[in-house]
């Protein structure tokens, strides 16, 4: 989603704004689901699980503000491509997470 609110510079304040405000708290949702997970010592398949029902509000708050900016970037389907880079967001999480687990002594 940071990438998202780069490439958007020379959109309105007023669009901008809320979509990062609503970026920081989903990314701040998402790990701090895994370093709750990481002080459980869950395993990857469960942290999957957790994660999966964790930070909807924000995910969908963060679609909803990016939408917006995409159309206004001219993507063809926003609301598709809005969804797809909150969901890429949560597989990064994952990815990391797997990462720590593997480095774990």
């Amino acid at each position: 989603m940071i990438a998202l609110l780069l490439a958007a510079q020379a959109m309105p304040q007023s669009l901008l704004g809320p979509a990062d405000e609503a970026n920081g708290a989903y990314v701040q949702c998402l790990f701090a689901t895994s370093r709750a997970a990481h002080s459980a010592r869950l395993g990857v398949e469960d942290f999957e699980r957790k994660l999966s029902s964790s930070c909807l509000a924000e995910e969908e708050a963060v679609v909803r503000t990016g939408i917006p900016l995409l159309r206004l970037k001219g993507v063809a389907n926003p609301a598709w491509a809005a969804r797809q880079e909150a969901q890429d967001a949560r597989r990064s999480v994952v990815d990391t997470y797997r990462m720590t687990l593997q480095l774990r002594p």
